[in-house]
This record gives C-alpha cells, sequence and structure tokens, in this order.
C-alpha cells in the first residue's frame, strides 16, 4: 500500500514554511508523496480572506509546480460545505482505497483537536505526523501518548500566513517568505 500525506489548509498564502514541512517528510523519506489540500474555508476560523479561494489554489499549484513529490487538490471545493477534515478524509478513503494516507498537521492544531467533528474516527482511519510549533506543552496526555500520532523534529518555522496578511496590509515585502514562483501571483493577486 502506498503511503501519501496530507497537508490541509486555507495556505492564505502557502509560504515558504509549508514547503520546508513537507520536503522534510520527503527528504527523510517518511512519505512517498505529500498532497496539499487547499481548503475553501476552515469552519473553526473566521472568515479572512486576501485571496480568493481559486487564487489561492493558483498560488499553491504555481508553488508546487516544478516540485515532483508534492501535488496540489481542491477537492475540498467539490465536496459539501463546511469542510471537515473527517469528511475529506473518508471521501478520499472511498475514492482510493490502495492507498494509505497519513494526516500531517501542526503542534498548535493538536491542543483542540478533541473539538473537530469525529476526531476519533480520523484516528481511527489514519496516523497523524506532528511537526513543532513553540506549544507542545500544552498537548493533552491522551494525544502525546496516542499510539497513531507522532511526533517529528522537523523544523521550526517561525512564519505564518497571518505574517505574511499583515505586512502585505502594511504594505511591507514578503517576497523572502513565499515561494519565488507563486511571488508574482500573489503580488498581483492582493
Amino acid at each position: 500500500m502506498t503511503t501519501k500525506g496530507l497537508f490541509f489548509g486555507s495556505f492564505n498564502p502557502i509560504h515558504n514554511g509549508h514547503l520546508e514541512i513537507a520536503n522534510f517528510f520527503l527528504r527523510n523519506k517518511y512519505l512517498s508523496e505529500i498532497i496539499f489540500i487547499v481548503t475553501p474555508q476552515n469552519p473553526l476560523k473566521l472568515k479572512n480572506e486576501n485571496l480568493s479561494f481559486k487564487k489561492r489554489v493558483r498560488a499553491v499549484e504555481i508553488a508546487t509546480k516544478n516540485i515532483s513529490k508534492i501535488r496540489f487538490s481542491d477537492v475540498e471545493s467539490k465536496l459539501t460545505f463546511p469542510n471537515y477534515t473527517s469528511d475529506t478524509l473518508k471521501f478520499l478513503r472511498a475514492e482510493n482505497p490502495n492507498i494509505d494516507y497519513v494526516f500531517i498537521m501542526g503542534s498548535d492544531l493538536l491542543i483542540n483537536f478533541n473539538k473537530w467533528k469525529n476526531y476519533q474516527n480520523i484516528l481511527e482511519h489514519h496516523n497523524l505526523f506532528i511537526y513543532p510549533r513553540n506549544n507542545r506543552n500544552l498537548i493533552s496526555k491522551e494525544f502525546k501518548t496516542h499510539k497513531k500520532i507522532r511526533f517529528f523534529e522537523a523544523p521550526l518555522m517561525n512564519i505564518s500566513s497571518t505574517i505574511i496578511r499583515e505586512k502585505i496590509k502594511n504594505n511591507e515585502s514578503f517576497n523572502h517568505l513565499v515561494p519565488p514562483a507563486a511571488y508574482d501571483f500573489i503580488k498581483k493577486s492582493i
């Protein structure tokens, strides 16, 4: 069975940290391929768009175009809204039963993971690969010791889409924070 990583996010916008995390898992051969799942609207976040969904998908496509083991998907735009990760994972398992999907997420998301819709179902069917985000001490013991959750000493990225959106708002340079291939598109799209 092939093992592929799923990296969910709004990617508003995609940045170098996203690609560095994906490359960490590929470079160390933890996964054979990673798919960036662009989420139209996270049900747990307020709508805060600089880029429309269509433009975010295009930016991810441009940023990953020449990286052979990273793909992107807009599958959630074809599913019922609101988009819940458990529903998307169930859909992907049904469409591709011979693929073992691993869910990649930052440790910051693990803090409230027990509030996610059907989080037990996610853990029943998927391994979670967790990368660090400066908050490991806030994670519950249930998740720190869960057999399906694996923590990695991936690079700690001090970059976020929020920082980039703030730089855009303040008319500050952000070209060093986003993939060069996508910078011009993002700049023109805001």
